[in-house]
């Protein structure tokens, strides 16, 4: 059962590339098959958000000190609302502190404090939830049954504590969802190619997906395409291990009951002209975002 689950975990697809009224989107081939009540997207950094460099141009990210950047920021959130037909003063941002904390949220119109929050789940329709990213793995789940979605941020800190796998775990636990009627979407970051990382890294992430009493799983999935090892392209460096964040996302996924999982193919740190990188860019950059929406049936 591992085996067949490794086996998709790290299967990537080519996702759709849109243009949406001058916004550049991507979304998930499997998302799209529930668009009738489900609206998602993930953004890039094309779009008429006109944002300085290094926050070219459609910028979400406002965790930063210049007040300009961040009015810019709130304004391209409003935009993307606007364009995916939804209501802005409903929109939910989580803090984002790379933790696995997912909640859920109850009411449209309240105004939680998610300061120390990196996921959100809601079985409310025209609630729009929205994430930001610069290499962390985006994720969003959907449970066709009763109508539940949940969005989460997942750095390796995050799938170090199988923020994924506790959003499942949240709708299970809040609405008595069934992981059997959920599919996921593993968004555009980082690749194994770009993320060489440390030993310690590896044991924390490995250890999400092996019970505690036995470890011959960890060697298993490192041995075959979890983590990868050696040079890469020639650089001295990416000697290091560097693990398959999105692949590993997938896998807790999959093993927490989800049968479908739609793992993209792009990443974040190759592709400047269409991602902000955080590894990529130094440091300095903005934020694509994902964002998701159930809605009524028209």
């Amino acid at each position: 059962m591992h085996t067949i689950h490794l086996e998709q975990a790290l299967r990537t697809n080519h996702w759709h590339v849109n243009d949406n009224q001058g916004l550049t989107l991507i979304q998930s081939p499997l998302l799209a098959q529930y668009k009738d009540r489900l609206t998602h997207a993930f953004t890039t950094r094309m779009g008429p958000g006109g944002a300085p460099a290094p926050y070219d141009h459609f910028n979400l990210g406002r965790n930063v000190p210049d007040e300009a950047v961040k009015a810019n920021a709130l304004a391209n959130r409003k935009h993307l609302c606007t364009v995916l037909g939804a209501n802005h003063d409903h929109l939910k941002v989580p803090g984002q502190v790379h933790s696995g904390t997912v909640v859920p949220i109850l009411e449209a119109t309240a105004k939680p404090d998610m300061a120390n929050v990196d996921g959100v789940s809601t079985n409310l329709s025209s609630v729009p939830l929205l994430l930001h990213f610069a290499d962390c793995v985006p994720v969003i789940i959907y449970e066709k049954k009763r109508e539940l979605v949940s969005i989460v941020h997942a750095g390796w800190r995050g799938t170090a504590q199988a923020i994924a796998a506790n959003a499942v775990a949240l709708m299970i636990e809040e609405w008595g969802a069934e992981a059997s009627q959920m599919v996921a979407a593993v968004g555009p970051a980082i690749g194994t190619c770009c993320y060489p990382t440390g030993e310690d890294v590896v044991e924390q992430l490995m250890l999400t997906l092996s019970s505690p009493l036995d470890g011959s799983l960890v060697k298993e999935q490192m041995a075959q395409g979890l983590v990868k090892r050696g040079s890469h392209d020639g650089q001295a460096e990416q000697a290091q291990p560097r693990p398959d964040l999105k692949a590993i996302n997938a896998m807790q996924l999959l093993l927490a009951g989800v049968p479908e999982v739609d793992v993209c193919s792009f990443c974040t740190s190759c592709r400047p002209d269409l991602f902000y990188s955080h590894r990529q860019s130094g440091g300095k950059t903005g934020r694509q975002g994902a964002i998701a929406m159930m809605h009524s049936p028209s």
